[in-house]
Parts: C-alpha cells; sequence; structure tokens
C-alpha cells in the first residue's frame, strides 16, 4: 500500500496547542473504505457478531492494512511528533463499537506526561449522534480547569444542566477524517450514538523527567490486561 507522508500545517500546530485538539478533514479519505474493512475483519475475528460494546486492544497492529495506515513512521506517528513538538513513542490504542454515551472525563492525572491520542471514526458523527466533545483549553495543567472534575463528573447537580449541554466545541467528523487530541482535555461522546465505531492509536512524548517516566510507565502498564491479550503480537518495525 502505497501512502503520502501525514503531516499538519503551522495554522493546525497552533490550534491543537491552543485548544487540545486539531480535525485533519479528509487526511484518511483515500483509505477509509480499506480501514472500515479491516476494523470489521479483526472485530470479526476477536467479537464474532456486531454486537455493541465490542472492542479489540492494539488493533493497528492486528492488520496489515491498520499497521500501514496507522503505524508507519511517516504517518501517525510522524504527525504525533509535529503537533507535540517532541520524539514521540507508541503508547497503544484499540478499537470499539460503543454502546451509547461516553460521559464528561480526562485520561488520567498525569503532571508531566504529554499524550496525543489519534482517533478515526467510521459512521458519520454529528452533535445529536455520538460526536466528540471537547472543552477547549482544558489540556492544559495546573489551572483552574483541575478542580473542575465534580462539576462535570455530575453536571446536572453541580451546574443545573444536562451532560448533552456543557458548553463545548462538537468536533464533527466524517469517516475520512482524523481528529488529533490531547486526552486530559475534558471530552465526551453523547447523544444517540449505539454502534458507534472509532480506532484510536495513542501517542507519548519522549519522558525527559523520572516524573513523567513514572506516569507514562503507569500510562501502560494501567491496561496490563490489554497488554497480556497482545503478547502473540508481531513486533511493531
Amino acid at each position: 500500500m502505497s501512502l503520502a507522508p501525514l503531516s499538519a500545517t503551522a495554522a493546525e500546530v497552533t490550534h491543537f496547542r491552543t485548544f487540545g485538539f486539531v480535525r485533519l478533514r479528509g487526511a484518511h479519505d483515500d483509505v477509509a473504505p480499506a480501514v472500515t474493512e479491516a476494523f470489521e475483519d479483526v472485530l470479526g475475528r476477536s467479537s464474532p457478531g456486531r454486537q455493541a460494546g465490542a472492542g479489540v486492544s492494539r488493533i493497528a497492529e492486528r492488520s496489515d492494512v491498520l499497521r500501514a495506515v496507522l503505524l508507519a513512521d511517516h504517518r501517525c506517528p510522524r504527525l504525533a511528533r509535529r503537533l507535540l513538538g517532541t520524539d514521540v513513542v507508541y503508547a497503544g490504542g484499540d478499537g470499539v463499537r460503543h454502546d451509547g454515551a461516553v460521559e464528561w472525563h480526562r485520561d488520567g492525572d498525569h503532571r508531566a506526561l504529554r499524550l496525543l491520542k489519534i482517533v478515526q471514526y467510521l459512521d458519520p458523527l454529528r452533535g445529536r449522534t455520538g460526536a466528540l466533545r471537547i472543552i477547549p483549553g482544558t489540556h492544559r495543567r495546573g489551572g483552574s480547569w483541575d478542580t473542575f472534575t465534580a462539576e462535570l463528573d455530575d453536571p446536572l447537580r453541580r451546574l443545573g444542566m444536562e451532560p448533552i449541554d456543557v458548553p463545548a466545541f462538537t468536533v464533527e467528523s466524517s469517516p475520512g477524517d482524523l481528529v488529533a487530541f490531547d486526552p486530559h482535555s475534558y471530552h465526551a461522546s453523547l447523544g444517540d450514538c449505539y454502534g458507534r465505531r472509532q480506532i484510536t492509536t495513542t501517542y507519548a512524548s519522549v519522558p525527559e523527567s523520572d516524573e513523567a517516566r513514572r506516569e507514562l510507565s503507569d500510562y501502560l502498564l494501567a491496561d496490563r490486561p490489554a497488554l497480556r491479550e497482545s503478547d502473540d503480537l508481531p513486533a511493531l518495525t
């Protein structure tokens, strides 16, 4: 499979660093059908049937197509280096067919570890059908957002509004789009979104401090069962 290099413009880099996310429209238009076919093949082998809630860890390593599209050095790793501005290490990913909404949350409370999650949704998603919602700027650590957990854990009681009404940017997307975001941002997928399919790959900046190294180790080990499940996978090249 011959694939062009994947990167981001200076404006897209600035958008990511300012708001914590960027949508790359049409970045995978040419490979979207092949990616969807590979997703269904991998999930079909691991979870026969098309039930919602099915998922598999490290999906990109289980398919030659997904390995080429998502893990080749000139593709997502290059994009991650461009957005984070550092060398990066691959920190895993998954393929999931979601069975409903995902409420407001952050992926961990790391103080030094820098992460980037790259996600491709395999279905058109809009505001009321499960599109990713992000509260811009909440990826920045050490500020007032770090004390806002209780409000987003229970917005109806604490803010007087339903989770879907929390002010946020809705990243509507089509199957060929990529969404790259800092998973320390407050994010959610809300509305009528059963059967929503997604593929993610996650990258971390190469740690430059003892604290960052500890946090990366903790991040990788947090999903230990999934890592054990992946022991029989071929090594990345």
